[in-house]
């Protein structure tokens, strides 16, 4: 074997040495990261799936029961209590810590007022129906309460203007949980200019019951919209 040749076979075999080991630490490398991502994904598909026995179930409801017996102490005015055991679905079983957390928010939610602006206009003469909305807030829970009224206005010759006449209906939402109307309170002020509507009921979220009143105003224009 001539001495160029001699170079040219040492050469190829010197490269492959040097590539060999690059290719391989490159494939183990890949191993690795896809077999951690597949066993992260695993285990959480298995939390998720992870469901508590009836038993379980039955010693976190007694802490729950204790938990809303404690908030609501800690919270003078508060009052709500723990849903029936039947009632709660599976995302409702959380850790009793968990739980506590959210009746401490629920105990805390305070209501803030203003208009929704997709309202509905008037239906009739002398008729009118507006939506307004009011939102609890309080540590990163928000719930919408939606409270509809429909109106009855008639017209004042001597003020030149339309004033309130009575209320047809009052009816709510919320836009989470289950939301139990238990009344409403309408009081006319501002010269029939205004009706203030105190409206209470019951809020059932997160296996929690709790009771809240909201007050709103819905005002007459002097061409009967109201706002």
């Amino acid at each position: 074997m001539n001495k160029s040749l001699k170079k040219y076979v040492a050469g190829i075999f010197l490269l492959g040495l040097m590539a060999a080991p690059i290719a391989h630490a490159s494939i183990f490398a890949t191993e690795i990261t896809t077999k951690n991502v597949e066993d992260i994904s695993v285990e959480k598909d298995n939390l998720r799936q992870a469901k508590l026995t009836q038993e379980q179930k039955k010693a976190y409801y007694k802490q729950y029961v204790k938990i809303i017996e404690e908030v609501v102490a800690e919270h003078e005015g508060t009052n709500m209590w723990v849903a029936p055991f039947d009632e709660f679905t599976e995302e409702d079983w959380v850790e009793p810590e968990e739980f506590r957390q959210k009746a401490i928010a629920r105990a805390n939610l305070r209501f803030e007022n203003f208009q929704l602006s997709n309202s509905s206009g008037p239906v009739a003469l002398g008729a009118v129906t507006k939506t307004k909305e009011t939102q609890i807030h309080a540590e990163g829970v928000t719930v919408g309460l939606y409270v509809t009224g429909s109106f009855k206005t008639e017209y004042n010759h001597t003020a030149k203007r339309q004033f309130f006449k009575t209320i047809n209906s009052v009816t709510s939402r919320t836009s989470k949980g289950t939301w139990k109307q238990t009344g409403y309170t309408p009081r006319l002020i501002d010269g029939g200019r205004t009706f203030e509507i105190s409206i209470g009921g019951e809020l059932k979220l997160d296996g929690i019951y709790s009771t809240h009143r909201a007050s709103l105003e819905f005002r007459c224009s002097p061409q009967g919209g109201v706002s």
